[in-house]
């Protein structure tokens, strides 16, 4: 490792190793996006016509019930 970093190590330095994926391409982020919205807009679809208050209903209930049944 000193060879690579053209120096030696100090006592109080230490070398890690990380593996990393490379960052999604914007093409692909783009993509995720359009079917994240194409989502969301079909759900939307399913509840019109449900008082706003309903929905917000089944959301907090949803969460609740999330936070209490943790796997």
């Amino acid at each position: 490792m000193e060879g690579l970093l053209g120096r030696p190590l100090r006592d109080d330095e230490a070398v890690a190793v990380n593996v990393y994926k490379p960052a999604p391409t914007a093409a692909a982020q783009d993509e995720a996006i359009r079917r994240l919205l194409e989502r969301i807009d079909k759900t939307a679809e399913k509840v019109q016509g449900v008082p706003e208050a309903e929905v917000d209903a089944a959301i907090d209930e949803g969460v609740d019930y999330v936070r209490h049944h943790p796997e």
